[in-house]
């Protein structure tokens, strides 16, 4: 884990804020006050979503958030960010039920630590489509050819980790996913405007190096549905990891966006009229490189210029990481010259770790070669071998070469001093071939075929038990039916972690199993990993409800009853008897975080 991972993350999740608005956006010349609430919930008016072509709003956003990580092989970082700006939208165009919807940052200001970058700022305000479902989820991202692939995956992000989809009733829950993972979203009617959203059995794709321990997240949404548009949102969130697995961690956010009714900002429809070249499959499978018009000799030598400026700048250091990569694209013989600096340079570790991120940027072959030199010569430390396995997880076109040497990774260094390094390149493996798998890239299959077989074999346990994480990374739902049957294994690990890995593929179609397997199960620990997977089941049976309520009083296990209180939490809108069992809870358990949980869920009944 670098901390460049941790800048990424530190993007999406700061402003994420920023693209919740069009999914309720629509059109009048001024803003209504919200009326009285009905007196009962029969009364009150269904949302449904509206969208007018044409239409124009700005919206007026901020956000706040800090992070802190303590790892074994990095030390502890910390990081905070502040973004403030206003997002432009335009409606472009309806059919058959979709809305495809123009977007741009007109005024964007994002500081990390305290430091500012223009570049980041001008590429972030570049503007771009996303095609929406009636009911509000994103379909298709459209992005000119300048948005590298950075700076559109963070956009995309940003669409996906904020998302609000609205459905008939008073409660419901959905499905939703970003790129950092997978979560169950579930919502609650507060009254006749306004929506409670809450987020549950979080799923990190991060090379299966983060454990999210505790996620708690609230979003208050004020809807004027005459217009059905957000009028306001403001959110809070909290995630802790313990570090079990892979590095601690703590992320807070909060973040407010209001609607400017006073400024209706008129766009060409034309600010959106580029080509589209990114769709979903065509974006992995093409990158726009940028490759300045110099000779190898005089890209060395601004190389070698670049690198001492980096390790002295402390504001603006994303313009010259983005410098380097375009200088390596220049010639294949320049990569090297990243490993020679790192070999004979003294430098700081933050330059050190965003030398490694100029290498996953570049994504050249050579680039790559270069990465897999520091991952397979042992001759490199721990550190830097961590790192540029990170890097590789995160090129946008791996080559043969390179999804060969993360195998030899996890063998050659199994079981020696170098294990966690063997433990992240199996993560790593199922993260690429997550990446492989959308991009539909032949590469996949048998990827897919190894990693599946691997985990089904009879290695020992900690390799077993990362195979089967790594197929969760994949977020494969086909493969659910293949990873169900390790439920039936005789280690207590590999059924917990293929519980937790089929939450991220999906339970729907294996529910049942799932289930059956926890009314069988005498391991605790175990348990609670499947309870926790069935959250993220879209339609649970009156039969699996009717267990949970009457295990959750007699479960031994802490863990297990938190989760079980979670899984009844989300479905009080759909099986009211699961309302007297929680203030059962209320009285009688001990655990402090159940309580709260449950203390939560009641109060927005």
């Amino acid at each position: 884990m670098t901390r460049r991972w941790l800048l990424s993350v530190a993007l999406a999740l700061s402003a994420a804020v920023l693209f919740v608005a069009w999914f309720l956006m629509q059109s009048p010349d001024r803003v209504p006050s919200v009326p009285e609430q009905p007196t009962a919930a029969n009364e009150w008016t269904p949302l449904l979503m509206q969208w007018h072509a044409g239409v124009s709003q700005q919206y007026r956003v901020l956000s706040e958030s800090s992070m802190g990580m303590q790892a074994a092989t990095n030390g502890s970082s910390s990081i905070h960010v502040h973004l403030q700006g206003v997002l432009d939208t335009l409606i472009l165009q309806m059919e058959n039920n979709q809305a495809l919807v123009g977007m741009r940052l007109s005024t964007i200001r994002l500081k990390i630590n305290g430091s500012t970058d223009d570049e980041t700022d001008r590429a972030l305000g570049v503007p771009f489509r996303v095609l929406f479902a009636d009911n509000g989820m994103p379909l298709r991202f459209e992005f000119p050819a300048e948005i590298n692939r950075h700076n559109r995956s963070i956009l995309e992000n940003l669409v996906r980790t904020f998302q609000l989809s609205l459905k008939p009733g008073d409660s419901w829950i959905t499905n939703e996913r970003n790129s950092s993972g997978t979560y169950a979203a579930a919502y609650q009617r507060t009254g006749a405007y306004q929506i409670h959203k809450s987020k549950h059995n979080f799923h990190t794709t991060a090379a299966g190096m983060v454990n999210w321990s505790t996620l708690n997240s609230t979003e208050s949404i004020i809807i004027e549905p005459g217009y059905n548009w957000i009028r306001s949102m403001k959110i809070e969130e909290q995630m802790n990891s313990e570090g079990q697995g892979g590095p601690a961690m703590n992320i807070k956010q909060s973040a407010a966006l209001d609607l400017m009714p006073s400024t209706q900002v008129k766009h060409a429809a034309s600010l959106w009229a580029f080509d589209a070249t990114t769709t979903p499959s065509e974006h992995r499978s093409k990158i726009n490189h940028t490759v300045p018009d110099l000779t190898a000799e005089q890209a060395r030598r601004q190389i070698l210029a670049t690198i001492p400026v980096l390790d002295a700048t402390k504001q603006g250091r994303l313009s010259h990481i983005h410098r380097l990569r375009d200088l390596l694209r220049v010639h294949a013989s320049l990569p090297g010259i990243i490993l020679q600096v790192l070999e004979t340079h003294e430098l700081s570790d933050r330059t050190r770790a965003d030398l490694y991120l100029a290498l996953e940027l570049a994504g050249t072959e050579s680039a790559q070669a270069a990465l897999v030199q520091v991952i397979t010569d042992s001759s490199w430390s721990l550190k830097d071998g961590m790192r540029a396995i990170v890097a590789m997880a995160g090129v946008e076109q791996p080559s043969t070469e390179s999804i060969s040497a993360l195998w030899r990774t996890t063998q050659n260094y199994a079981g020696g001093e170098r294990q966690r390094m063997a433990n992240s390149a199996t993560f790593a493996l199922g993260s690429m071939g997550n990446s492989l798998r959308q991009a539909e890239n032949p590469l996949y299959s048998s990827l897919r075929s190894d990693l599946l077989s691997h985990a089904l074999g009879s290695g020992d346990l900690v390799t077993r038990s990362n195979y089967v994480t790594a197929l969760g990374n994949t977020q494969d739902r086909s493969l659910a039916r293949d990873v169900v049957v390790l439920l039936d294994d005789v280690e207590p690990q590999i059924r917990r972690v293929a519980a937790l890995s089929l939450g991220t593929l999906g339970v729907d179609q294996v529910a049942d199993q799932l289930v059956s397997y926890y009314s069988e199960e005498d391991n605790g620990y175990v348990r609670g990993a499947i309870a926790e997977s069935l959250q993220s089941w879209t339609q649970p049976s009156d039969t699996a409800m009717a267990l949970f309520r009457q295990t959750v009083r007699t479960e031994p296990d802490e863990s297990t009853r938190y989760h079980i209180a979670l899984l009844l939490s989300q479905n009080l809108g759909q099986f009211p008897e699961n309302e007297p069992v929680l203030k059962d809870i209320m009285r009688s358990e001990t655990s402090k975080r159940i309580r709260q949980q449950v203390a939560e869920a009641l109060a927005t009944q």
